[in-house]
């Protein structure tokens, strides 16, 4: 391969240095390999997805779930005693910090429902700009509180904010999959996902990616949390996990919304409030394969459209479609793009707006079939099984300003938490 730079296809001004670019290699802080033999028992997923980090505490002393997700020990609150960790893991150099500045490429081979995936992206830092970094969902205090606490308290990123770039042409891709790596990490995962990572430090790939990257904005596809706290902590660089919005390898699950209502209400009031506004088909509910075939039916139709399940009705799945929109959520102040945005018709227009279903009555799951199981036991009243959003409307939410309903993607498969940490002081 020519590794010629060339000046007039990449028109970075030569007169820039790297710490004024948009997006720069870094020293990254990573698991010294000579003292752990199996990245997978120290690597853990992040945060916001795990619900019991028990298994990631036995598994290894040095999981990265001490850092990512720690616990309270001694007399020390929980962010102190992450902070003794990694402390200590420097000093006895579990972890060591990168000798070279590097942009570091993340490779993940999955599978969904048997389909090859593939997805390969890079980790850098990039430049906080508000006009530059779009985003698409609201945070929680709460959320966001938690990690300030924790990223302010390390001074470190323990789990990397996840974007996405627009590159129909391709030309970052052919620089991440070119020679110009070496590969630190190869291993299986928990979820028989196929992880790669390499450490790219080759100037002219460099130069080549951060000159295209410089006419480029960034989607915020998962970690605005982490992203909200980096602004309020008045950082200029953080480190982001940035990956192809066009690449085949780009899924997006869709979260499901589980109802469980504060006063028993019939079947038939909600079929009958959703009928003047949408076509309602009967489908056997024969197993966990009739679910996966009412969503696939429903995640092919051009308008909202979702699989309702009730309790009242276990030998069936209801496929509902809009007919024409709901008046009053049509007639509401808000932007075209929300009103078309699929996700939002079903949660905010028809979910809360047709059937007055409360905030404090929904709950999310991405487990539909997990959800079925709750509502043939009576553990719930309904289950709202819905499409997934497409990362052509997260784009427009983003270009327009707009944020989407809570648990609106699901970005699968996740970063794992472990690979690299970035400190910034």
């Amino acid at each position: 391969m020519d590794k010629t730079f060339d000046r007039q296809r990449y028109p970075v001004l030569i007169t820039l240095t790297m710490s004024e670019t948009l997006t720069k290699p870094f020293n990254g802080i990573l698991y010294n390999t000579n003292g752990i033999d199996d990245i997978s028992r120290v690597v853990c997923p992040p945060y916001d997805v795990i619900s019991n980090s028990a298994p990631y505490y036995e598994r290894s002393a040095e999981n990265a779930i001490r850092l990512e997700l720690p616990v309270p020990r001694d007399s020390m609150d929980q962010y102190t005693a992450a902070k003794n960790t990694m402390d200590e893991w420097l000093s006895r150099k579990i972890l060591l910090s990168d000798l070279r500045e590097s942009v570091y490429i993340y490779e993940q081979e999955f599978e969904i429902d048997k389909a090859p995936f593939a997805r390969r992206g890079f980790i850098a830092l990039h430049k906080l700009d508000k006009d530059r970094i779009l985003t698409h969902e609201e945070t929680r205090k709460k959320a966001k509180a938690d990690r300030e606490q924790l990223i302010g308290t390390l001074k470190t990123f323990t789990s990397l904010v996840f974007g996405l770039y627009e590159d129909k042409e391709l030309e970052i891709e052919n620089i991440l999959s070119g020679p110009e790596k070496e590969k630190i990490y190869d291993f299986t995962d928990e979820q028989s996902i196929h992880n790669r990572f390499y450490r790219m430090t080759d100037a002219d790939a460099i130069s080549r990616l951060v000159s295209l990257m410089s006419a480029k904005k960034i989607y915020i596809a998962d970690g605005h949390h982490r992203l909200d706290v980096s602004y309020r902590l008045n950082l200029s660089y953080i480190p982001l996990y940035l990956t192809n919005m066009y690449a085949s390898g780009i899924v997006i699950l869709p979260y499901h919304r589980i109802i469980n209502f504060e006063k028993p209400r019939p079947l038939n009031e909600i079929l009958g409030l959703l009928k003047d506004y949408m076509d309602i088909t009967k489908q056997p509910c024969s197993g966990n394969g009739a679910v996966k075939t009412a969503l696939s039916i429903v995640s092919k139709l051009v308008k909202p459209s979702f699989v309702l399940y009730s309790k009242e009705d276990l030998q069936n799945l209801y496929i509902v479609t809009e007919k024409h929109p709901f008046s009053p959520y049509e007639e509401m102040d808000i932007h075209e793009c929300l009103k078309k945005l699929k996700v939002n018709v079903i949660h905010s227009g028809t979910i809360k707006g047709l059937l007055k279903i409360k905030d404090e009555e929904i709950s999310f799951t991405q487990d539909h079939y997990e959800s079925i199981d709750l509502v043939h036991k009576g553990s719930l009243d309904l289950a709202f099984f819905l499409p997934p959003t497409s990362v052509e409307e997260v784009k427009g939410i983003a270009d327009n300003g707009l944020y989407m309903p809570p648990k609106s993607t699901f970005f699968y498969p996740k970063i794992l938490t472990g690979l690299v940490f970035c400190k910034y002081a």
